[in-house]
């Protein structure tokens, strides 16, 4: 008789540990998965994606290269993908497919974003002002890269533009 009590109090034991570690389980999964949905609308950077404003984003991307895009799969805060804008699609690959031009730095305030990329195959820098005054749902990427974006391959002329411009962020 002594050996079946003891063989019960093992089981009830292990039953409980067993409940114990299911529940357990059960709520470190309803926690991750709470947290990586509340990332996406508290931390958009956990997932690579900063806001510039006005539906442009920088996507932080393999290696740490970077572009801006004109979102358009947007969850929570976050994007995730986008139409290029700096670079272009035709500067952000060579002619074999590797990456070539990609961004260094970008800022933005409620009317510029301002942005510089280097082009590890020639070394070239380039700078590049964005004016956010416009209606995103009015214009096509064609026509924002066309009409609102600047570029510029000298640090001087780019300064000058935005002084002239009254373009205020600094680096």
């Amino acid at each position: 008789m002594n050996v079946f009590r003891s063989l019960d109090k093992i089981l009830l034991l292990l039953g409980k540990s067993a409940i114990f570690i299911v529940v357990g389980i059960g709520v470190i999964y309803i926690c991750f998965v709470t947290f990586v949905y509340s990332a996406t609308w508290f931390w958009p950077d956990f997932y690579g994606s900063y806001s510039l404003g006005n539906n442009i984003y920088m996507l932080e991307g393999d290696k740490g290269r970077k572009t801006i895009v004109n979102g358009t799969t947007i969850e929570g805060n976050t994007c995730y993908s986008g139409q290029p804008l700096i670079p272009t699609y035709e500067n952000q690959y060579d002619s074999i497919g590797n990456f070539a031009e990609y961004v260094v730095d970008a800022k933005s305030d409620d009317n510029w974003i301002i942005a510089k990329t280097n082009n590890h195959i020639n070394n070239q820098r380039k700078y590049y002002i964005i004016n956010k005054k416009y209606n995103p749902n009015e214009m096509t990427v064609e026509d924002i890269i066309n009409t609102q974006i600047e570029c510029f391959r000298d640090s001087t002329e780019f300064a000058t533009k935005c002084l002239s411009n009254g373009v205020e962020i600094k680096w």
